[in-house]
């Protein structure tokens, strides 16, 4: 799902629509989605934000429902000045977001599983910055399949009660997210 070619570094946008539209662009050229899907993403970025704050380097994931992919793929864009994006967790707060995952995934279980690895990925301080200082997007995608790799996502079942979850909304329903289990 990560490929060199749909990484783009140090770029510079005015606004997180700019960003998101570009990176569509990116993932249309190359035939991962339907023409539907970049106002799709704008139109669920409003509803239901995707801003993560981390601290220093916040990243964002936009993405949409899945009838707007042909096949999977993440476009990711690391910027050279933030742009602003609704909090995740508190839509009624903004953060400057640095890194932008676009995501284009053609099954919910798929996506359900890559997100809550690349959360996971998230977690780790150095990999973020590892990630936005880079400059080669071959060794960003080496950065991230080393951690995404590494990441163990464990899912909540009868026999074990004490798994995390985050709850991610909006994708055409309530999916749990299971969180790293340390």
């Amino acid at each position: 799902m990560l490929r060199e070619d749909l990484v783009f570094t140090q770029k510079h946008f005015e606004s997180k629509e700019d960003a998101i539209l570009f990176l569509a662009e990116q993932l249309k050229e190359k035939g991962y989605i339907y023409k539907t899907f970049a106002n799709a993403v704008v139109e669920r970025e409003e509803k239901y934000p995707t801003g993560l704050y981390l601290g220093k380097i916040n990243v964002a994931i936009p993405h949409t429902d899945t009838k707007h992919v042909k096949q999977s793929g993440v476009a990711i864009l690391t910027l050279d000045k933030p742009v602003i994006f609704n909090k995740m967790d508190d839509p009624s707060q903004t953060i400057p977001v640095l890194i932008i995952f676009l995501l284009a995934v053609s099954e919910p279980n798929e996506y359900v599983q890559f997100l809550s690895k690349l959360a996971t990925s998230f977690s780790n301080d150095k990999t973020i910055k590892r990630i936005y200082k880079e400059a080669d997007s071959t060794k960003i995608i080496g950065i991230l399949n080393g951690r995404l790799s590494k990441n163990k996502v464990a899912f909540k079942d009868e026999k074990d009660k004490n798994l995390d979850m985050v709850y991610v909304t909006g994708i055409e329903t309530s999916t749990a997210v299971p969180r790293k289990i340390e």
